[in-house]
């Protein structure tokens, strides 16, 4: 734990933090969490600390993206007392950007995985459906949606299924609808363009050019409002799955390799 916020770690030597994306739970119990989360990040396992972390319990109605980041900074200060490689994926990427735009002492290089400057219009609608399932005790409907959209095509009723089944015990304690439902509403009105001042960090951005959450145009937007930043596209992968690209991988490694 550092501070309030719950983390898992692996590894020793310089941090490298990683944001998760849109869990359904909180904390870091779950393998799947830490994996999903850290594989593009195996090829530096054997010299880096490996940080994972995840949201906290009871976060407040009305939090935003900036109280967020803040909660991170003041843990990260206080855990790591240094500027530290920060890695942000999906929603943990906008949480991510609102930290180095706000908080920049703290952020050393950025990656930003499978996010962008704001959501775009199907991931803006998603998201506004799944809170609002969520606040009225809709799981099965809030969970189905979710893993629809997430799914690669070809498989979305598949997964449209599974989600509505097992929907009761991923989300079984209200805490956690709770925590989830303010996760999403912090971030549909994320936008980056509206920080006071640009991302200072020298930023790699990594997506999927058929990422239906955000789209190529944001992406491109993304990278134009951060000054030192790198933009790869992989034009045949999703959301999801361009986080399972080697040459992901092997990009990431190296921008955060470099001295």
């Amino acid at each position: 734990m550092a501070g309030a916020i719950p983390y898992a770690a692996t590894g020793s030597g310089d941090p490298i933090v990683a944001l998760a994306g849109l869990w359904p739970t909180i904390g870091v119990e779950s393998d799947r969490l830490v994996r999903g989360t850290l594989a593009p990040l195996r090829r530096l396992a054997a010299s880096r600390r490996l940080v994972v972390f995840n949201r906290r319990a009871n976060l407040p109605t009305g939090l935003t993206m900036s109280d967020l980041a803040a909660e991170y900074a003041d843990d990260i200060r206080t855990e790591f007392g240094a500027p530290v490689d920060l890695v942000g994926a999906s929603t943990g990427g906008s949480i991510a950007q609102q930290l180095a735009a706000e908080h920049p002492e703290v952020v050393r290089r950025l990656v930003l995985l499978s996010t962008a400057c704001r959501l775009g219009p199907v991931g803006r609608d998603v998201q506004r459906q799944v809170a609002a399932y969520l606040r009225r005790g809709e799981i099965r409907s809030a969970m189905s949606l979710i893993g629809a959209n997430l799914a690669p095509r070809g498989f979305r009723t598949v997964a449209r299924g599974l989600a509505w089944t097992a929907a009761r015990r991923v989300l079984a304690d209200p805490v956690t609808v709770a925590d989830l439902a303010a996760t999403l509403e912090a971030e549909d009105s994320f936008d980056l363009a509206s920080c006071e001042q640009p991302i200072q960090a020298h930023t790699l951005i990594v997506a999927g050019g058929r990422d239906r959450f955000y789209g190529n145009d944001l992406f491109t937007a993304t990278a134009a409002l951060i000054p030192n930043s790198y933009l790869q596209l992989f034009p045949r992968r999703g959301h999801i799955t361009v986080a399972s690209h080697p040459g992901a991988h092997a990009m990431i490694a190296g921008f955060l390799s470099q001295s």
